[in-house]
């Protein structure tokens, strides 16, 4: 958060914003390569336990983010009436983007994802 100290004697008008230094982004992203789903948000979760494992998500810079519930959530398909299922859910606070492991996606909710390169 940034601040400023106030100053009631200055003669300009001001505008102050705090805003938080990590903007967390709503959208889930599809990861190729990662293990398990992993949310930063624990309202995302249907189901949660505190999670007392000794694991950590490691990140591509090497830093290990702590776990602290696991579990799972459920919600339907805009396309169809079908449940989605997000088995072994990892609350991760300190990550700021939502993550789906593709593999586990695919095999959990029996679909599969396509890819394809973009040219502009």
């Amino acid at each position: 958060v940034h601040t400023t100290q106030y100053d009631q004697h200055n003669s300009h008008d001001q505008s102050m914003l705090a805003t938080p230094s990590t903007i967390l982004d709503p959208l889930w992203y599809p990861d190729s390569g990662a293990s398990h789903h992993i949310t930063h948000d624990e309202n995302n979760m249907s189901m949660k336990n505190t999670y007392t494992g000794a694991d950590c998500v490691n990140i591509g810079n090497s830093t290990g983010l702590q776990i602290q519930h696991i579990g799972h959530s459920y919600f339907t398909s805009p396309h169809n009436s079908q449940p989605i299922v997000l088995n072994n859910l990892l609350h991760v606070p300190s990550i700021t983007k939502k993550l789906l492991s593709v593999s586990k996606f695919s095999r959990d909710n029996k679909v599969f994802f396509e890819f394809f390169s973009l040219s502009l």
